[in-house]
C-alpha cells in the first residue's frame, strides 16, 4: 500500500483500479495485505519485504488461481519466496532508483545470481526501462517490472 494512503483512500482506488481491470480483461494484484487483496477482490498479493518477511500463508477464502509474488533483494529473501510458494519474483534494485536512494544496486550480475537460486519466473526491477528486457532475459529473467521506466510521466511517490 503506498504509504501516502490510508487504508480507506487505497481501498476506494483499488476498486476503481479493479473495475478498470476488469472491463479491459486484465489481472490486477495489489501490494497490499492478502486479506485485504482477497476482501477487494483482487486476482493475487505483491508481497513486499515485510510481508515475504512474516509470510503465513495465503488466508482463508482465497480463490483457486490467486497470484502470490514476492519482491526479492538477496539469497535469503529468495529462500523466502520459494518457501512461500510465490508465482513469481522481483528483483531489485537492479540499477539505481529515487525510490531507494541508498539501497545498494545488484547490477546484472548480481541478479542473476538470484535467478539462479529461483524456483519461479524473476523479473528485474529498480532503474529499469523496455530498453532492459533483452538484458534481464541474457541474465536468466522473464523481464523487467517498474513504474517510471515503463510510464513516463508517472510518479511512485
Amino acid at each position: 500500500m503506498p504509504p501516502q494512503l490510508d487504508a480507506g483512500a487505497y481501498g476506494s482506488l483499488a476498486r476503481d483500479a479493479l473495475a478498470l481491470c476488469r472491463r479491459q480483461g486484465v489481472r490486477l494484484m495489489l501490494n497490499a495485505d492478502p486479506e485485504l487483496a482477497r476482501d477487494l477482490g483482487a486476482d493475487g498479493v505483491h508481497l513486499n519485504h515485510r510481508r515475504l518477511c512474516g509470510w503465513q500463508g495465503l488466508p482463508s477464502g482465497v480463490p483457486s488461481g490467486f497470484l502470490v509474488a514476492a519482491s526479492v533483494h538477496d539469497v535469503a529473501s529468495m529462500a523466502m519466496a520459494r518457501r512461500a510458494g510465490c508465482d513469481f519474483v522481483v528483483v531489485s534494485p537492479v540499477a539505481p532508483t529515487r525510490t531507494h536512494p541508498s539501497a545498494e544496486p545488484l547490477g546484472w550480475s548480481g541478479f542473476q545470481a538470484l535467478v539462479d537460486e529461483a524456483v519461479c519466473p524473476a523479473y528485474a526491477l529498480g532503474g529499469m526501462t523496455p530498453e532492459d528486457i533483452p538484458l534481464a532475459r541474457a541474465h536468466g529473467g522473464q523481464g523487467v517490472a517498474g513504474i517510471r521506466g515503463v510510464w513516463p510521466g508517472c510518479s511512485s511517490e
